[in-house]
């Protein structure tokens, strides 16, 4: 498990990953009012989360569409593409806090336009505390001489929601991080992620990395968050 202080580890926020989990897909189109509120949201954001991450690395086999992940057996085709060739997985789940759902609640009953700005900001934080995450982790894979997949999450493609239970249980995620899932797969606090990371002895560079690679190794290419 890993727990960083609170502060400016969310100075590196990108504003356009904010405006497009906005829903703008734009800077340049923008008023200067909506990008102050969004360097403002950024900072609000980053100064309520307590961001916590937790991973794990587990046995892994492949027959067919089915990925069984130390003995979670998953019915996958999506995923099972994804992690073809290799020889282990990661379970991986991070969460920026329960504070983050409680200043956006606050500003949904008073201010709902601003309310989306800021939860297109703790999507893009939720986004950079993971890619800081896996990149240690990619680090550490390295020096084995292991290459870590993109993250491939519960919804993408066949890979259904309802297995984010399972993987978060097999974490003992709530423990550690607070993050509880209901019986339909719902994750709370809600700027919380799960997902499976490959373990591979050959790096996929079209697919890019386990930091960087989300939306290459995504099959879902209408997706209207999706980075060109």
């Amino acid at each position: 498990m890993h727990e960083i202080t609170p502060g400016k580890w969310y100075s590196g926020a990108d504003i356009n990953e904010i405006l497009r989990y906005s829903g703008i897909m734009n800077a340049a189109s923008c008023s200067d009012e909506i990008i102050a509120e969004s360097v403002r949201a950024a900072e609000q954001i980053g100064g309520t989360a307590h961001p916590k991450s937790i991973s794990r690395e587990c046995s892994l086999s492949i027959s067919g569409d089915v990925c069984s992940i130390d003995g979670i057996e998953v019915k996958s085709s999506s995923l099972a593409e994804h992690l073809a060739d290799c020889e282990r997985a990661l379970l991986f789940a991070a969460t920026l806090g329960s504070g983050v759902d409680m200043l956006i609640g606050r500003y949904s009953a008073v201010k709902m336009s601003y309310a989306v700005i800021l939860q297109g900001a703790a999507a893009a934080l939720t986004e950079l505390f993971c890619d800081d995450e896996c990149a240690a982790l990619e680090r550490k894979y390295e020096n084995e001489g292991c290459f870590l997949l993109p993250r491939f999450s519960p919804g993408y493609g066949d890979f259904s929601l309802e297995y984010q239970r399972a993987l978060t249980e097999h974490l003992n995620a709530y423990k550690y991080t607070g993050i509880a899932v209901s019986v339909g797969g719902q994750m709370t606090p809600m700027k919380s992620v799960s997902a499976v990371i490959g373990v591979s002895r050959t790096r996929r560079s079209s697919r890019g990395s386990c930091a960087s690679g989300k939306c290459a190794g995504c099959p879902n290419v209408g997706c209207q968050f999706r980075r060109v």
